[in-house]
This record gives structure tokens, sequence and C-alpha cells, in this order.
């Protein structure tokens, strides 16, 4: 057929391991639990290894979650009493983490303000003391402080988008200057390290990546401040430039700063097919945009990122986010899973198989990754992004001429469920009639 997709896999060619990238933001609410809104089983099955706790109070209304201003209410109270903490609630939240089989990035900071005013983004007018109250939120999770716990929880990051303005140029998340910031880090992120070594301490969440990047990196390496991990954000609708492209900007950005062992974090990404400041003016356009954000573009966009990176110097990766927002893989306000969560599903079980297989593709299009566990079982996930319906044909080499496979599928009509597949030896050929489509394949031999 004229549109078909060839992909071939072979099994003989082991070419490293697949990269757990599919960390995500935010984890299942505390709040709005009944009623069909308890997320945390489906949560759960996505298998992420890490989750990055930004925004969290934004989808849990009325409590006081992770951010520092709210842990820590009065910041004229003394920071080395306990009773002046407030845990409770983030305790809760990032149990529901740990038990949902996820690692934790903790975003040491406040989340985004969208507000008229503002009420915490302005910088600490005691760093000092800020530095202490931080201190204390670390030994609480992580050393049993306070009534706490002996959490893993490795990544400690220092604010979040400094730089973000909204369309009047209004601070959202940083009240002040981008230079007054990477002052703010060099000394946080100095203390923090000298207190607690043994843990990665990083950011600054930027933007994007850009000059604001190497600029901070090279204030950093000026002042001979920790990095352990760079972090910064992409949104896009396109996954075969910019946000595969950036690592490998970032990471050479690093190396010249002398930063070769700090890793890279993308921990925050999405498909937006949008405008963004038609997306804040027109409430049409803005419900059409957000459903195409869930859908099977979507679904297959996630995968094909996630592919592509694995020849990215990229080291982690959290997507915005893995609930029920607006951004999230779940309907708004809602435990039902959408496209995108299904396509996400597809690429955290193939994620676990461990060892990496050589697989190429005819079509840019369409991107293939195949893995094997431990115990020989080979796996194959196809991502095909906008290519319009077509076969999608297999020719493995290596395993032999499979006994059983199961194809699963996520497009218009399925949900990551099985779909008829015609085998003929070791060449597969499956039928899709949709726009894009996810493929996952498991070999039993």
């Amino acid at each position: 057929m004229a549109n078909d997709i060839h992909i071939t896999l072979d099994g003989d060619a082991l070419i490293g391991s697949i990269k757990r990238l599919n960390g995500g933001n935010l984890a299942p609410p505390i709040s709005n639990t009944k009623a069909g809104l308890d997320i945390r089983a489906a949560f759960a099955a996505l298998q992420m290894p890490v989750t990055r706790l930004h925004d969290s109070p934004l989808e849990n209304p009325g409590t006081r979650l992770v951010d520092v201003p709210l842990i820590f209410a009065n910041f004229h109270d003394d920071a080395a009493d306990p009773r002046n903490y407030y845990f409770r609630q983030t305790d809760d939240y990032i149990k529901t983490c740990v038990d949902g089989g996820t690692g934790i990035v903790y975003r040491l900071g406040p989340s985004i303000e969208h507000g008229f005013n503002k009420y915490f983004i302005d910088p600490p007018s005691d760093v000092d003391k800020w530095i202490d109250i931080c201190s204390n939120i670390i030994r609480h999770y992580t050393e049993g402080w306070a009534d706490g716990f002996h959490f893993a929880i490795k990544y400690w990051e220092i604010w979040n988008e400094p730089e973000c303005q909204d369309s009047d140029g209004l601070h959202l998340m940083w009240g002040g200057t981008v230079a007054e910031y990477n002052d703010f880090y060099v000394k946080v992120a100095t203390e923090l390290k000298r207190r607690f070594p043994h843990l990665m301490i990083g950011g600054p969440a930027h933007c994007g990546f850009g000059q604001l990047s190497k600029d901070f990196i090279s204030h950093c390496a000026a002042h001979q401040a920790p990095l352990d991990f760079y972090s910064y954000h992409c949104y896009s609708a396109d996954p075969f430039h910019w946000i595969v492209e950036s690592p490998a900007q970032a990471r050479q950005a690093l190396d010249d700063a002398g930063y070769t062992k700090a890793e890279i974090h993308l921990n925050e990404w999405h498909y937006f097919p949008g405008e963004w400041k038609r997306l804040r003016s027109d409430p049409e356009y803005k419900d059409r945009v957000y459903e195409e954000m869930k859908g099977i573009d979507s679904a297959a966009f996630i995968c094909a990122v996630q592919t592509l990176w694995q020849d990215t110097p990229l080291d982690l990766g959290c997507y915005y986010t893995a609930t029920a927002s607006a951004w999230g893989l779940f309907k708004t306000r809602s435990a039902i899973p959408t496209k995108s969560y299904y396509g996400m599903k597809a690429f955290g079980e193939i994620a676990l198989c461990g060892d990496r297989l050589k697989t190429s593709s005819d079509r840019r299009e369409a991107t293939a990754l195949a893995g094997r566990t431990a115990d020989g079982k080979t796996a194959l996930l196809i991502a095909a992004f906008k290519t319009g319906p077509a076969d999608i044909v297999v020719d493995i080499t290596g395993i032999g001429a499979p006994k059983d496979c199961v194809a699963r599928m996520v497009d218009d009509s399925h949900d990551l469920t099985p779909v008829d597949i015609v085998q003929d030896g070791n060449t597969l050929r499956v039928k899709s009639d949709a726009t894009s489509a996810v493929l996952l394949v498991t070999f039993i031999s």
C-alpha cells in the first residue's frame, strides 16, 4: 500500500538500555477523591519513575501542600520549632506517590500565581532563614525530623520558572529580576548542598532553554555553586525538532561550564497545538485546544518524544501533568483516562523492559522502540504521529518466528486494547484507520 509504514526489529542487536523518561507532575489529589474522582490506581498503572511536586495546591483547593509558604505560613515564626510547620497534608500527598510506586522531585518554592495580586512569589526577605526552613522540610521527609519520614527523595529543585511573565509583563513565579534569582540560587544551593551533600540540588526550571539558561549556568560556574541537575520546560506540537534537540544544547552548555556530571531534566513538557495568546483570549478556542491536548495526536506525540529522547543526553522527563488538571492525562476534574493517558501507559510498559533492541522506520513520522525483559520477553512500541490511516508492517529478525504475539493499539476506537494482527512468518501487519496511532506489540516466542 502507498501509505504503508515499515518497521524493522532486530532481536539480535542489543543497543543499550531503555531510559525511563516517563515521569510526571502532580500526584493524585488528596481532596475530592469521592464520587468517582479517585485516580490512585490508574496513576500507579502509569509506572512513572518520578513525580514532580509543582503546582500541587492548584489541584487541591483549600489545602496547604508542598509550597514553602504553605508549610511554613508565618515567616516571622521560629524556624527551629516544629510546631510552626504544617506537614500533615503534604505527608499524605507524598505517601500517595510512594504508594503509587513513584519517586519524588520536590520543588522548593511557591506555585504559579495567576491572580491580580501575587501573594507568595516575592524573593524571601531573609534568605538565610528561608534556607533553614527548606532544610527542615528536607529533614522532615528524609531524616524523620518533626515526626517525619525517611523517604528516599533524591531531587530538590530551587524555585520554578524565575523568568515567567504573563502577556501583560506581570511576574507569575518569581517577583524579582532574573539576576536576583541567579544570586539567590547560588546562595541557597551552596548551603543546602553543604548540609545535604548526598542529595541532588538543582533548578531553576526555566520556561525553555536559551540564553537565559546559558547565563544561569555560567553564573553558577563563576561562583562555584552546585548544580546537580539543570531543569527546563518545553511545550510543543512538533515531536521532531526543539523538544528533542534541546537536551544536546543543554549538555553542551553544562559541559562547557564544567558541570559534566550535571543531569538534564526536562521536567515540564506537553503536547500543545495552540497559540498562547489566543488561548488566553478566546474561550471556544481554548476548549478546542484543551480537547486536542488529550486526544490521539497527543498520545502519539507522547510516545514519539520519549522514543526520540532515547538518543539524547536527557536524564529525566516529567509530563505536565499526570493527573486530572486541564493539562492532565485524565478528563478535567474526572477519573476518566484520555487517549493521552493510554499513550503514557504504553510507554510505561515498554520502559520496564530494560534492554533496548535495534529498530528502524522508513517514515520520520513513525518512531519505534523495542525492548527485552530479563526473562526474555520482547515488546515493540510504535508511534505513528499524524501519518493518517496506514498499514503498519513489522519485519522481525533475531527472535525467530513468534509463536504468538499480542497487538494493542491506541487510536480513535481503542484504548490500549487488542487489535487484529496478520502474521506471515516474521512479518506482522496491523491496520490503523486513525490520523495518529500508538501500537504496542508483545511477543511470546
